[in-house]
């Protein structure tokens, strides 16, 4: 099953139970973000406030906000194999866009834009935020002037004016930041353009690491299984999703800052500082479906939705970089979802005496991963379960032998367990809670056999597991 646009999703998940719709007046200004908080916490369904303040346009928020959505949208079990398979199924079978002289993002047409009011129900996310925000769950459209690659990304984009957005480059290293780059080499203002409640498969991909110049449109057709639609912008040569429920279009002046941005309840889960002589969208023009759905989400701690999303795209990008450095013997990798990032488990088939340290090495040179703790268990632990890795750490390692500490590392300026001029650094810590196997050859002995069944008898068990009297 494929999803045209955000809708059809939308009738997936309330088909599936999935969908919740608060029809209570709720306030923009504290309750949209307490409510997002307790329903990621609880692990809820997706949320559509219906009313928001004044507004007409519903809210929809956590549409991918857990395993099983995601699932859902790829068509596979929610298991980092099946998704994985999907993932690289469409990075090696891209399809190509197909494109329309118009679609449903153009059904009607708006020069005057104003972003506080309808079509626009945005929250103030967390309370300390410095005004509202889109809610970075919406794709920002690019396109490098040399080589004509259009870029797809998730940026937070705080409303400074009534057609003024801030757009926040806090990684001058990020795709947008390097094309952004390019046009002020030009002194030409960026066309750049927004486009919200989107496709499933074009979320996915604006928050992935898609290698630059590879057409991104193109992967989300692989995932889906057929091509994505799309239509010219009205102001510029962008192409944008023809099943976007808003467009915005606008430019970024490459001379020219506002004041001031922030703060906002940033990924790690805390408040991020004011950002003075910022960088902003000047947008001039907008297109929409009629009654349109807006799409956010609640960004800070995990459990959440974007945490949710990295989750699986950063697991990939680790995954296929050990595959690729050569490294032998890996079973399954996790970029743990509380950590967004900072924490990786490898699990390994243990071939000689280094290969823990080799395995470490190489997923905290990671390109694109802002990795600080990384730890190596054995094929017998899962990665993905928390109390088996604790379980691993605590019987299989001694920290003076497994522990290590290495200072100067690279780290995010997001991270504030470091102070602020030494953002960016970060000390990393590499743990092998593998089995200490060489120690016990030295002294002529073999590790302790598991005491836990082979498992043909737990699959004999299990599958008599309604004769015992238990639910399926």
């Amino acid at each position: 099953m494929s999803f045209f646009d955000l809708r059809e999703f939308l009738k997936l998940l309330d088909s599936e139970g999935e969908l919740h719709r608060i029809e209570t007046m709720v306030d923009p200004e504290w309750e949209v973000g307490a409510i997002c908080r307790e329903n990621f916490d609880r692990r809820g369904p997706a949320l559509q406030f219906n009313h928001l303040g004044n507004h007409q346009t519903p809210l929809v928020v956590g549409v991918l906000g857990k395993s099983k959505l995601y699932g859902l949208a790829l068509g596979v079990r929610p298991t980092f194999k099946e998704i994985y398979g999907k993932w690289q199924w469409a990075l090696e079978n891209p399809i190509k866009p197909i494109f329309l002289e118009t679609g449903p993002c153009k059904e009607v047409k708006s020069e005057e834009v104003n972003l506080f009011e309808d079509p626009f129900p945005v929250p103030r996310w967390h309370v300390l935020d410095g005004g509202p925000y889109l809610g970075t769950f919406h794709l920002v459209i690019s396109i490098d002037p040399e080589s004509g690659w259009i870029n797809c990304g998730m940026y937070r984009n705080q409303i400074l004016g009534k057609d003024c957005l801030g757009i926040h480059l806090a990684n001058p290293n990020q795709d947008f930041g390097k094309i952004f780059e390019k046009w002020k080499s030009l002194k030409k203002s960026m066309p750049v353009a927004i486009a919200i409640g989107v496709t499933p498969y074009l979320s996915l991909v604006a928050v992935s690491k898609i290698p630059v110049g590879v057409n991104e449109y193109n992967i989300a057709g692989g995932l889906r299984g057929s091509p994505i639609e799309l239509v010219h912008a009205e102001t510029s040569d962008l192409l944008v999703p023809a099943c976007a429920e808003i467009i915005l279009e606008g430019e970024v002046p490459v001379d020219d800052y506002h004041s001031q941005e922030g703060p906002f309840g940033e990924t790690p889960g805390y408040m991020g500082e004011m950002e003075n002589r910022i960088n902003y969208i000047k947008v001039k023009k907008m297109t929409h479906r009629r009654n349109p759905i807006f799409q956010g989400t609640y960004e800070g701690k995990p459990p959440n939705e974007s945490a949710l999303v990295m989750l699986y795209t950063r697991t990939i990008s680790v995954y296929n970089h050990l595959l690729l450095s050569g490294i032998k013997g890996v079973k399954d990798v996790c970029v743990t979802y509380a950590s967004r990032g900072f924490h990786t488990v490898v699990s390994i088939y243990k071939q000689y005496p280094n290969h823990a340290k080799d395995v470490m090495n190489h997923v905290l040179g990671c390109p694109g991963l802002i990795c600080k703790h990384c730890v190596v268990v054995d094929e017998d632990v899962d990665p993905w379960d928390t109390f088996q890795v604790e379980w691993a750490i605590a019987t299989r390692v001694q920290a003076d032998r497994d522990i290590e500490i290495i200072k100067n590392g690279r780290s995010s300026k997001f991270d504030v367990s470091q102070v602020p001029s030494k953002r960016g650094l970060s000390s990393w810590l590499r743990i092998d809670a593998t089995k200490p196997l060489e120690e016990y050859e030295r002294e002529g002995a073999s590790f302790p056999l598991s005491s836990e069944p082979p498992e043909e008898l737990l699959m004999k068990v299990r599958t008599r597991w309604k004769d015992y009297g238990f639910k399926d």
